[in-house]
């Protein structure tokens, strides 16, 4: 689709993280490659083909023409809701990362993030390994918090894998 706003791509991904899908659900549901989707919700709009373009704004009721219309409105709105979101530091998704300190909590293994080292200066990438930052729960969506578990879902926000 030729001049696809990359505003639209990032309010993709935020209606994704509402509904509660994660990548690769929503890849396997309208068809196309989970890293695919990732190129695509970092604003790279020529990643997806035109079918899997409208299977996401109709999936999530999102206009990607006309900025005037009321559609492009509500669009606006999310995307300024994610940017809010974003702004917050981000933690490190990798267990192996030297911020993430590991523990034990009845034989569970778990990962406290330090969102400081992580993201000292509320950038994109991880400070330590370069990894790209979380800023919201990878489960749920939820705001994170200094925790290692989500207080909205109780999954860890790093997985021990």
């Amino acid at each position: 689709m030729k001049n696809l706003n990359p505003e639209f791509c990032k309010s993709v991904k935020l209606a994704r993280r509402e509904a509660g899908l994660t990548q690769g659900q929503l890849a396997a549901e309208v068809g196309c490659k989970q890293s695919a989707l990732s190129m695509f919700e970092q604003g790279d709009g020529t990643k997806l083909n035109d079918e899997v373009i409208e299977k996401l704004a109709k999936k999530f009721n999102l206009s990607f023409g006309n900025q005037d219309s009321k559609e492009g409105s509500a669009s606006n709105f999310q995307l300024s809701t994610l940017n809010f979101k974003l702004s917050s530091r981000g933690f490190c998704p990798n267990p192996h990362c030297p911020t993430n300190k590991e523990y034990f909590v009845e034989e569970i293994r778990l990962f406290l993030p330090d969102r400081e080292a992580a993201d000292p200066v509320g950038g994109k990438y991880c400070a330590m390994c370069g990894e790209l930052l979380e800023r919201m729960c990878p489960n749920c969506g939820a705001p994170v918090h200094s925790g290692a578990v989500c207080s909205l879902c109780g999954q860890p926000y790093i997985s021990a894998v």
